[in-house]
């Protein structure tokens, strides 16, 4: 039996010239999104509800640009967001829900950053995200986020550890926004050595893997990193299909779904 899924990421629809139209375009039963859909809020709602028609179900999880908005409080954001997509048919949002389908469970978080992901001191990489917005994100949105990566790391640590055991599952798909592992874009040279690399990931979530004694975890997908990815380390395959943004020249014009399969 083979489990199949189309995976999409980092659409920013709210940057494109035109509307996203994602009809015929799918080649599975499933869609995993992997965040960064869009700023505007009303946007994720309305792209999710399209995606919801194109396919059987629709796994999705938030990108930081999903909360862009909504810095002064995370937590509420994200009970809007939920609330939000409660009433949308055919999607399933993974925060706090892990899926199981045909043997493969799918566990997904957003996974943030905790400024720590490069060589950079974390101090000195916060200090220049937080002027990076105008007006600049106060002192406490700053920890929050890295709080919020914290979470998320143990949040997927804890899922893998509870799935060791469930006799059902054969296999996990694992989905972030953010890049998982840092060896997975060092060879960057844009990014290299620089502050944003230091916001590409969380720092902390390759500890997972030391949960993973059953060797069930067989795919990772993640976003937020604006070009393609398709690695194998440590038996895993760690994949990543971005649109990236429609206003820079990390994009891809000519853009189609990433078929993954499983086989069990």
């Amino acid at each position: 039996m083979t489990f199949a899924f189309d995976l999409i990421s980092d659409l920013h629809v709210d940057t494109w010239p035109q509307r996203f139209n994602w009809e015929g375009m799918a080649t599975s039963p499933y869609c995993v999104v992997a965040g960064d859909v869009a700023r505007d809020r009303e946007l994720v709602i309305r792209t999710l509800r399209h995606l919801g028609q194109c396919y059987q179900a629709v796994f999705y999880i938030d990108g930081n640009d999903e909360h862009a908005t909504h810095w002064e409080d995370l937590n509420h954001s994200y009970a809007q967001l939920a609330r939000r997509i409660k009433n949308l048919h055919n999607v399933v949002y993974l925060q706090d829900n892990v899926v199981v389908i045909d043997g493969v469970a799918i566990l997904g978080t957003n996974g943030w950053w905790g400024f720590d992901f490069g060589d950079i001191d974390p101090t000195q990489a916060a200090q220049w995200y937080q002027q990076q917005w105008c007006p600049p994100l106060g002192g406490q949105i700053i920890s929050s986020i890295a709080h919020q990566g914290t979470n998320d790391s143990l949040y997927m640590t804890s899922s893998v550890r509870r799935l060791q055991t469930h006799g059902d599952v054969k296999h996990i798909v694992m989905v972030t926004h953010t890049v998982p592992n840092p060896d997975l874009i060092a060879h960057d040279i844009d990014l290299s050595g620089t502050y944003r690399f230091n916001v590409m990931g969380n720092g902390d979530m390759m500890a997972v893997l030391d949960a993973d004694i059953c060797h069930k975890i067989h795919t990772w997908c993640f976003g937020h990193y604006h070009m393609p990815v398709d690695q194998v380390r440590h038996d895993i395959r760690f994949v990543n299909n971005c649109r990236g943004r429609g206003d820079s020249t990390y994009q891809q014009w000519a853009y189609q779904p990433r078929r993954i399969e499983i086989s069990n």
